[in-house]
């Protein structure tokens, strides 16, 4: 057991670490604790080679303080917290090679249970999600071969008491301790102790043990699920140790959607394969949900497109937001759901920017949250949460947005619903930064060719679109380098490379039309998404990150995408490929994101307490109508039924029959002492203790009470579910016990049969030795605990065979008392 405890132990340090190291994304220090444990667990453990003494302990351990306060002097908010986890790996390292105690074991297990706790910190992977569940078993396992081993160590002691006391009749011509010491069920290869009992011919770890310990997973997995569920998602205050929100992962963040965007910074979000953003659609009106792809395509774009920031100052490959997007006034926008609209259902990862991301056209919306006010800027239309709502939450919210409304010759969608700009603002988005003068040549050439000189802004923007993205000049890479630093970074793409990604192409289609007059602005956002068809929702990676352009044309601001077609076949290629076991951990990671981290107030009120309360009320709405329908003497079909008086008489009765019930149960059970009772409290008592069967008399005569206590015991018996061989332990148990009872050995109420038979065995040992029968009493306990706390049948001759025994021992016991 000893081993089993070590081995279990040191696997649930190793996994504790290898989750942390799985949550901080690095295998320093903490994966390293895998194999310090594999080399404790022999040299310290297994091998007794070394071990560390308590004053180096003391001095690694103050060293670890120290390296944990210098990476926690960075300040930086997420070293804080890693230089606490870290500080709990160099502490198990050094607990890991100190000499073991239970105290020790205990503390092993409070430092894996810490990982787990800052690893839940640190991510909210479907990964994560079943390592806990793992770990969840390997805790409860290892936890009960502690306890089993702690019990075991209580009664060793009382084993030497025994051992002592038989050594002492060895010496006065008895059995020698070695010639007993193998009759003792005790002291073979597992020992029945009054904590714990098995069969003493098998193992201690066995498969009713191991099935016991997986039952008692299931109901902690089961009872800490209901605690988790029920619990309610409701924050008080912002407070954060660590100056952010604690309740999600610090490494969850998007970022690339800030106030300034350098060209090539999209460039990193395109190639990861992280969830972004979740979105369905439905009517407002009906509630029925609407083809994400279908309703992108009736507004004029190819796929789904999620607006996000708006940039509008360009200079030297850096585009900004600007004072006209950053100072306009800053309005909420409605919440009240519009009848006639399309409702988007979003759920959007952390991110570090205050944007809320949308499809175009939107009218409205509201947060699923504490402070659940959106705002917008009156030029961009950006939509932003409250400034008091943390940028490590994931948010729920709903957009109420526009219908497609038709549009005849406009080759150009929509982008939002406003059009009011004033002659300032709209000569803000005709800026062209100096030094430009390539780019701006070209796209007049381009905008207005000789044969078509008078052209108005919609044609000019036109064909600048169609030599980005028609004309097979330009081609789309996500390769960021650059042949002439020297020059601005949009005209060495437009003149030199001609290859790059969507930021380039986004800049250089803006840049040219502010060329020719047409104000533009710099869109980023979402481009597509994939469809899962396990939960209903379009879910949008970051590769899926686009920038585009915004343009004022026919008294609006329209969506002008110059990307070529090539980066639709570069996204699909950076999708992860999903056998079976991809997509069932996609379903699993999906569950533990959004249905266990992602947990919301909301969701529990729509999905939980609504629907109970619901129940509820209906349920005592029923049983009002019920009674009610009984008292005016009416049944549910409106037949008679009975009468008022009839009712209360029953009622009185029935309330009459729990008093007296109650006050026998109390008057039975009742731990006062004598002395303390009423008198007719103790007259009810003797009566009730002369009237109520009782266990000793179920195997004792045949009179009345003996039949009475017999049918009820066997009634209870059954109804508990107990075997027949079961019920045996009163046939041949208590007969034991009366026999000893005979001879002035009384067991006390709050002894065990064993610890019974220890602190009477010189008394029985003297008395029976005489008669060869020394072994007969251990002989029946052990039969005892097989059949009472082993859930074992007893064969035929093994019944005939204790039968035969007692039946030789009160013989010997009458013969006896003749003699006296």
């Amino acid at each position: 057991m000893t081993a089993a405890l070590q081995v279990s132990l040191y696997g649930l340090v190793m996994l504790a670490s290898g989750m942390l190291s799985f949550a901080e994304g690095t295998a320093f220090p903490n994966a390293f604790t895998i194999p310090m444990a594999l080399l404790a667990l022999f040299l310290t453990e297994r091998w007794k080679l070394f071990h560390l003494r308590v004053r180096w302990a003391n001095v690694l351990g103050l060293a670890a303080f120290c390296l944990a306060g210098w990476e926690l002097s960075s300040g930086l908010i997420e070293a804080r917290l890693l230089s606490l986890a870290h500080l709990l790996v160099y502490l198990t390292w050094i607990v890991l090679f100190m000499s073991k105690t239970s105290r020790t074991y205990w503390n092993l297990c409070l430092l894996s249970v810490l990982h787990v706790a800052i690893g839940a910190v640190l991510t909210s992977a479907g990964g994560f999600g079943l390592m806990c569940v793992l770990f969840l078993f390997a805790s409860v396992w290892t936890l009960t071969i502690f306890t089993v081993i702690r019990a075991r160590q209580r009664y060793v002691a009382e084993d030497d008491v025994l051992f002592a006391a038989l050594q002492e009749s060895s010496a006065r011509g008895k059995p020698s301790r070695s010639e007993t010491a193998g009759t003792f069920p005790w002291n073979q290869r597992s020992r029945p102790i009054s904590t714990v009992q098995i069969d003493p011919r098998r193992n201690w770890l066995s498969l009713p043990f191991v099935s016991g310990v997986f039952a008692n997973v299931m109901f902690s997995a089961v009872i800490g699920m209901l605690f988790f569920v029920f619990t309610p998602r409701i924050w008080i205050g912002n407070f954060s140790a660590f100056g952010e929100a604690p309740d999600l992962p610090l490494r969850a963040l998007q970022s690339g959607f800030a106030d300034e965007v350098q060209l090539g910074d999209i460039g990193q979000i395109l190639e990861g394969t992280n969830t972004v953003l979740e979105v369905r659609l439905f009517e407002q009106k009906t509630n029925q949900p609407v083809d994400i792809v279908a309703h992108a395509v009736e507004q004029g774009f190819d796929e789904p497109l999620f607006r996000g920031s708006v940039l509008g100052e360009y200079e030297n490959g850096k585009w900004r937001i600007g004072s006209l997007g950053r100072n306009t006034e800053q309005r909420n926008v409605l919440s009240i759901p519009f009848e006639n609209c399309v409702r988007q259902e979003i759920r959007m990862e952390p991110m570090d920017s205050g944007i809320v991301f949308a499809m175009p056209q939107h009218l409205g919306g509201v947060l699923e949250h504490r402070l659940p006010h959106l705002s917008e800027r009156r030029v961009t239309k950006v939509l932003y949460r409250d400034q008091g709502i943390s940028g490590r939450e994931r948010l729920q919210y709903k957009i109420y947005s526009e219908k497609p409304l038709p549009e005849y010759d406009v080759p150009f969608p929509r982008a939002t619903t406003g059009n009011l700009i004033y002659r300032n603002e709209f000569e803000y988005y005709r800026v062209l930064p100096a030094g430009l003068e390539r780019l701006k040549t070209l796209a007049q050439q381009i905008a207005e060719p000789t044969e078509a000189p008078n052209s108005n802004p919609t044609e000019k923007a036109r064909r600048i679109l169609h030599h980005l993205r028609d004309s097979g000049e330009y081609g789309y890479s996500l390769n960021m380098s650059v042949d002439d630093p020297s020059i601005d970074a949009v005209e060495d793409f437009l003149f030199n490379r001609k290859q790059g990604h969507c930021e380039y192409f986004g800049s250089a289609l803006g840049l040219m039309l502010r060329a020719v007059g047409i104000p533009a602005r710099l869109v980023s956002g979402f481009k597509g998404g994939d469809l899962n068809t396990s939960t209903g929702y379009y879910v949008v990676q970051g590769r899926h990150a686009h920038v585009w352009v915004e343009a004022f044309l026919e008294n609006r601001w329209r969506v002008i995408d110059a990307t070529p077609a090539g980066r639709s076949d570069s996204v699909k290629s950076l999708a992860a490929k999903k056998g079976v076991f991809g997509k069932l951990a996609e379903i699993f990671a999906n569950i533990w994101s959004h249905n266990i981290v992602g947990l919301s107030f909301n969701d529990q009120s729509s999905n939980l307490y609504e629907p109970l309360k619901e129940l509820g009320t209906t349920v005592w709405r029923n049983l009002q109508a019920n009674i009610e329908s009984l008292l005016n003497g009416k049944t549910a079909e409106g037949g008679s039924s009975w009468r008022p008086y009839q009712l209360i008489v029953v009622a009185l009765f029935a309330l009459a029959i729990s008093l007296l019930a109650g006050m026998l149960l109390f008057a039975a059970r009742s731990k006062l002492k004598t002395g303390v009772r009423s008198p007719w409290l103790v007259s009810l008592m003797n009566f009730l203790s002369w009237l109520l069967p009782k266990e000793s008399l179920s195997n004792n005569g045949d009179g009345w009470r003996s039949r009475w206590s017999r049918w009820w015991l066997s009634l209870l018996q059954q109804l508990r579910g107990e075997p027949a061989e079961q019920r045996l332990r009163v046939e041949f148990y208590e007969r034991f016990l009366r026999l000893l009872r005979t001879a002035g050995l009384e067991p006390h109420p709050a002894q065990t049969a064993r610890e019974f038979l220890m602190t009477s065995q010189t008394e029985w040992s003297e008395r029976l030795a005489a008669d060869d029968s020394s072994r007969l009493p251990m002989e029946i306990v052990a039969q005892f605990y097989r059949v009472r706390f082993g859930g074992e049948s007893l064969s035929p001759d093994e019944q005939r065979l204790i039968e035969s025994q007692l039946g030789q021992l009160e013989q010997q016991c009458r013969v006896r008392n003749r003699r006296r």
